[in-house]
């Protein structure tokens, strides 16, 4: 039985399965082949158009993609540190929370009497056990205890504490959900546009054996076969260095780390998430941050680079803290 031409399947499609930056690689070492070939032979200009058009619906999803993700990720810690902070002591000499609210409570009602038990049943444990949308609602229901206490100012001062403790944990744990729905829907959307991507590359093939009928190997030139070829590897390192150059707007570092293809630049301005403000070319050692992306006057921000290939990015590299 007959083996099938290499072009009979869509390899893009087969190659790209579950790995999204395989694509974004693809697509940005295509794009440069299948346009410098198009000058020469203008019947490949319907694949340059194609192929320029994947690469910018790609890299706009990618960008809403890793920067939704990058949200979910503050807004996941900002609500799990502001919980954890009930149980942590700002230092050796100061109570937490809810030390300070246990002994307010023990000051004013007899320990394991029958209001003590009432307000706290399980002790401090009635309001750290279980899941944590479990711990949000046990805090509710507590300050609703304490606002009870008829007679007991204290107690229903506390309450008030309480309560407007627990709506402001509530209302992180919310924007973390939502930020994580959206993260969700973001990280979807990159499927049919990864189907759409791996069809654009196809179709170039199929051009291009038009094109060059007369010699199909040059079709292998209009992509990097290598890049298709790639095996999963680990994730790069780190950048080790990274310098801030205000005046040019760049970012950049001495040496690509390896198994590194390129250079994504990242920052955190005040109040803000984290978020990927600009892809460098491959192989270079330094991102323009493009005139679109504005620093406004006096805000402070952390600029940092992470690496990335065909598998995903790395953790960041060392961060610069700039004034605008």
């Amino acid at each position: 039985m007959s083996s099938l031409s290499k072009y009979a399947e869509n390899q893009f499609d087969s190659a790209t399965t579950g790995r999204l930056p395989l694509m974004s690689e693809l697509l940005d070492s295509t794009l440069p082949r299948i346009t410098a070939a198009a000058l020469l032979h203008p019947a490949l200009a319907p694949a340059q158009t194609a192929i320029a058009a994947a690469v910018a619906s790609w890299n706009t999803a990618e960008s809403t993609a890793t920067n939704t993700f990058a949200a979910q990720v503050s807004a996941t810690y900002a609500f799990t540190d502001r919980l954890q902070s009930l149980t942590r002591k700002p230092n050796a000499d100061t109570n937490s929370p809810l030390e300070t609210w246990d002994s307010t409570i023990r000051s004013i009602i007899a320990y394991n009497g029958p209001t003590y038990l009432y307000l706290l049943p399980k002790g401090r444990e009635t309001l750290t056990a279980g899941t944590l949308d479990e711990q949000l609602d046990a805090l509710r229901d507590f300050g609703t205890r304490l606002s009870e206490q008829v007679g007991k100012p204290a107690l229903i001062a506390l309450g008030n504490t309480v309560t407007s403790w627990s709506t402001a944990t509530r209302a992180l744990r919310t924007s973390q959900t939502t930020k994580m729905t959206a993260a969700d829907n973001a990280q979807n959307a990159m499927e049919p546009l990864r189907v759409a991507s791996a069809d654009a590359l196809y179709g170039m093939t199929g051009l291009g054996m038009s094109v060059f009928q007369a010699d199909p190997a040059q079709v292998d030139t209009l992509f990097d076969i290598n890049v298709l070829r790639t095996p999963v590897q680990p994730v790069p390192a780190a950048p080790a260095t990274t310098v801030w150059n205000p005046a040019a707007r760049t970012l950049s570092t001495s040496a690509l780390p390896d198994r590194a293809t390129r250079l994504e630049a990242w920052r955190l301005g005040e109040g803000g998430a984290n978020e990927l403000i600009a892809l460098g070319a491959r192989e270079e050692m330094s991102v323009t941050i493009p005139a679109t992306i504005t620093f406004p006057t006096g805000q402070t921000y952390q600029l940092w680079l992470q690496a990335r290939n065909s598998t995903g990015s790395s953790t960041p590299g060392p961060v610069q803290t700039w004034t605008a």
